[in-house]
């Protein structure tokens, strides 16, 4: 096995038809992929309940002629996100260097997100938005701004929007407790994956719910239970995680579902608006006073071209 790309992508692919005892190695080496990858076979097995000829197994049965080439596959994978994540501790220490660098990474981030990103699924997605009777959206920690930024919008358009931050595991599932085979979850997941948010994912699967992911790429862990998936890639820079590719993707799937279903999103908006209007004309948080037309009323975007 060449690359930690084609190790992920068949547990992944493969994950429904797993033992249970390899789905928890799996589970576990996609949640703690840098622990993982410094543990012996026994202390592996250990954490995740099973016995060390387990671990074994799993590692020939991923294609590797025993543990310790699996093991080193893993280092490797580790070591190339370090050496992603210090890009910038070499970077020329000149004037604005570090803003040139960063908005550099973003744009090839960007040119790599649109070569990636599938028509056919963005549209997809798009639809089942349209048809669900409830939208749930899960994401947690470094994910949280782009779920939180698609709900916002997406809760302007249409009623019956969830968003769902919570970091408790307990609390998510209750939330989502509900969902069924008429509802529609969007799972935020983005390096490093939250095991919440995958568990939300996996139990509105076995509910029958439509599931789109939004995640950095095809070998995602959230390939495992979702129908759709969008994905837009993420570059560490330094400590932090550039998500302006994600972001976009939010933005062109809000603009797609605002174009497809613009007569509903409409009447949405301004009755929006005149709430606002009747309720809270003299606070509202706003520059200037404007109304639904003036705001929403832009050319159509050609999603064609």
């Amino acid at each position: 096995m060449s690359n930690g790309s084609d190790l992920f992508r068949k547990i992944n692919e493969n994950f429904a038809s797993l033992s249970k005892g390899r789905k928890a190695l799996a589970r576990y080496i996609n949640k703690e992929t840098d622990t993982a990858a410094f543990m012996t076979a026994a202390e592996l097995g250990e954490a995740c309940g099973v016995s060390e000829s387990t671990v074994v197994r799993f590692a020939m049965y991923l294609g590797f002629d025993g543990y310790p080439e699996f093991q080193k596959e893993l280092v490797s994978l580790v070591r190339g996100r370090l050496a992603t994540a210090g890009k910038l501790e070499d970077a020329p220490k000149t004037k604005n260097a570090i803003i040139r660098s960063v908005f550099q990474a973003d744009v090839e981030k960007m040119n790599e997100s649109l070569s990636i990103v599938d028509e056919i699924s963005f549209r997809e997605a798009s639809s089942l938005i349209h048809k669900a009777k409830h939208v749930y959206i899960v994401g947690l920690r470094n994910s949280s701004p782009v779920a939180m930024y698609l709900a916002y919008y997406l809760k302007i358009m249409r009623a019956d929007v969830l968003y769902i931050s919570d970091s408790d595991s307990m609390d998510i599932m209750s939330e989502i407790y509900h969902i069924n085979e008429k509802d529609c979850l969007i799972g935020v997941s983005f390096p490093r994956y939250s095991v919440h948010t995958l568990r939300a994912m996996e139990y509105a699967n076995e509910r029958n719910a439509g599931i789109i992911a939004l995640t950095d790429s095809p070998d995602s862990p959230c390939r495992m239970y979702s129908h759709i998936l969008l994905c837009a890639a993420t570059e560490e820079v330094s400590i932090a995680q550039s998500m302006a590719a994600p972001m976009s993707l939010a933005t062109a799937l809000i603009a797609q579902v605002f174009s497809e279903n613009r007569d509903r999103a409409m009447r949405n908006i301004t009755g929006i608006e005149e709430v606002y209007a009747e309720y809270d004309a003299e606070g509202r948080d706003v520059l200037e006073q404007m109304n639904a037309k003036q705001i929403y009323n832009y050319p159509e975007i050609n999603f064609h071209e």
